[in-house]
């Protein structure tokens, strides 16, 4: 959600911007130079892409914007009903929900502890790599469009000079000047509000998932240790700062018991 509120925010501070100037939005539109940014930038991007699923992206912003209760402390709580329950019925399809059910699974199977936490962990750092992977291409990818963006107004600088030599007026040399150069504005836009935001986005959610699997594989331990459930909450407690921890529940206290 900070990431549709930022674009809103910056689009509004464009917005002002040029009705203080008094121009209108549609003078900064131009057919060429879209295209030109556009279609070169997807180009380029295609040609580049990593052999990994980009599903991925679309995965992390389902669960961001569809299931933004996945917070350290929702899963937390989640991490104590399964230990309390036993049953994983309730849990997601995030990775560090997948990583609680294939832990418990593989518990079922009878793989001992060592071997869970080995063959989990491996999940997690499959995972991660593909994200690092598509992280790392979005944010090398971001520095095409402001290059397409040039190549675009030069285009417009071509069609300009062509005009001064066949005698255009100043009016007309201005406006296409202006329309050379809308090129540019939007290779910057896509590359630092689309682009880069969303390659730092996915780097930082990355790092969330791997405070919230290290929960999960921590929860999946203390299960076939046995511990008490007042020792697994102060554990996943641990990974929680301030308002966050988790409350006893006496309820679940007495479950477990």
């Amino acid at each position: 959600m900070k990431y549709f509120i930022g674009i809103a925010i910056a689009f509004v501070g464009f917005f002002l911007a040029s009705q203080h100037l008094n121009q209108t939005i549609q003078e900064y539109w131009d057919f060429v130079a879209f295209f030109v940014v556009i279609l070169g930038t997807g180009a380029v991007m295609l040609m580049t892409s990593p052999a990994v699923p980009k599903g991925i992206l679309l995965s992390k912003f389902s669960q961001k914007f569809y299931n933004s209760g996945k917070s350290l402390k929702a899963h937390g709580e989640a991490c104590l009903k399964v230990y309390s329950s036993r049953g994983t019925e309730n849990l997601g399809k995030s990775i560090e929900d997948q990583l609680l059910k294939d832990g418990l699974e593989l518990q079922s199977l009878g793989f001992n502890g060592d071997k869970v936490q080995e063959i989990v962990s491996q999940s997690f750092q499959t995972y991660a790599t593909k994200v690092i992977l598509i992280s790392s291409w979005l944010r090398r990818c971001a520095k095409y469009p402001p290059a397409f963006g040039l190549a675009g107004t030069v285009l417009g600088l071509i069609h300009l000079m062509r005009g001064i030599s066949t005698g255009i007026d100043p009016k007309e040399t201005g406006l296409r000047m202006a329309v050379a150069l809308v090129a540019t504005f939007y290779g910057l836009l896509i590359s630092n509000l689309f682009l880069n935001p969303v390659g730092e986005w996915l780097s930082e959610e990355l790092k969330k998932d791997e405070i919230k699997s290290e929960m999960s594989l921590l929860t999946v331990s203390l299960i076939e240790e046995g511990v008490d459930y007042l020792e697994i909450q102060e554990k996943i407690n641990s990974y929680l700062m301030g308002s966050e921890r988790l409350k006893m529940d006496m309820s679940l206290v007495s479950e477990a018991a």
